[in-house]
């Protein structure tokens, strides 16, 4: 590991890399807020060559003050369109982490891996840490590419990943699937339609809903040294067999809400292909531990998130940019 500082921030390079702040401050968010252009940089290669960074020491415990801290980091924020999560937005484009049950893993991801578009990075802070549990869980996606064996990720590397959903009309179905309208936040049938129309690889109105299929690449070439990282959520969407069958068949999934995921082609993803690369996420992840006040800085193309059970309270923000 290699340190280097900068004024009163210390930075150390690893996965995740930690930024500290050295000595004692009246207001730490604001030096967050207020980075010069070498600590920019720093940051900017440290995001750049590892993919996170954590910011210990910050104080950034409220919305208002983490707000204004990823405007500094990630410029313009944008919205949670698309999202399948039950995300709920704190102001603005400031968001809700904390996921849709506690007690339960939240699978590691890259967000909106399966939709047209998606933030090219992520920023968190923690206004409030779980009284037990509720790491945030981070994975590098080149480790996660290496590790796989040559003929699975080659497989994902040239065919991408298809991903379907089929989206109910009203909100509250017992499937417990978002409504079309709360996914794309806007009620308006026209817009939705031409929204999908224009970015997805198919999209049709069916009796029930909103059915769309989504081809995008399973890896990318990431860093401005271009190493392959893996960029998908197939272990997440894909369906076993013995519980949907027919995955590859549209005409099945008409009758059905929910999500499922094929390679690009529409053939099926192999339970030995799905195993072996949830195993290898479990192996390569790591832990993020909160304090009161960090924030973590994650390049959502080159790593991966997630989250583990905890409980009590957490308070845990998210932009995306």
């Amino acid at each position: 590991m290699t340190t280097i500082t900068v004024g009163p921030i210390s930075f150390e390079t690893g996965f995740p890399s930690i930024a500290q702040l050295e000595g004692d401050h009246a207001e730490p968010a604001t030096l967050l807020a207020s980075l010069d252009q070498k600590q920019r940089e720093v940051v900017r290669e440290l995001l750049d060559s590892t993919g996170a960074v954590h910011f210990r020491g910050f104080g950034i415990r409220t919305i208002d003050l983490f707000e204004t801290a990823a405007h500094s980091l990630l410029g313009e924020l944008a919205p949670y369109r698309g999202g399948d999560a039950p995300r709920r937005a704190e102001r603005g484009f400031v968001y809700n982490a904390a996921g849709p049950d506690k007690s339960k893993l939240l699978r590691a991801h890259n967000e909106l891996s399966y939709a047209p578009w998606h933030p090219k990075a992520l920023c968190f802070a923690c206004g409030r840490p779980a009284d037990e549990g509720g790491a945030t869980t981070i994975i590098d996606g080149h480790r996660v590419y290496t590790s796989l064996p040559r003929a699975v990720r080659d497989a994902f590397r040239t065919l991408g990943v298809a991903y379907i959903q089929h989206l109910p009309h009203a909100a509250g179905d017992p499937s417990g699937i978002k409504s079309w309208p709360e996914t794309f936040e806007t009620d308006d049938a026209d817009e939705v339609m031409r929204i999908c129309q224009e970015s997805y690889t198919s999209a049709k109105w069916t009796p029930l809903g909103l059915l769309t299929r989504n081809v995008t690449p399973g890896t990318l070439e990431v860093g401005s040294d271009n190493r392959i990282a893996w960029f998908n959520q197939a272990h997440i969407w894909r369906k076993d067999p013995s519980v949907m069958p027919h995955v590859s068949d549209m005409g099945v999934w008409e009758t059905r809400f929910g999500y499922g995921a094929t390679y690009g082609d529409g053939t099926e993803i192999t339970t030995e292909d799905i195993d072996l690369v949830s195993k290898t996420l479990i192996d390569c992840t790591v832990e993020v531990t909160w304090d009161a006040g960090d924030l973590l800085l994650v390049d959502n193309r080159a790593a991966m998130h997630g989250r583990t059970p905890f409980s009590g309270e957490r308070q845990v923000f998210v932009a995306f940019a």
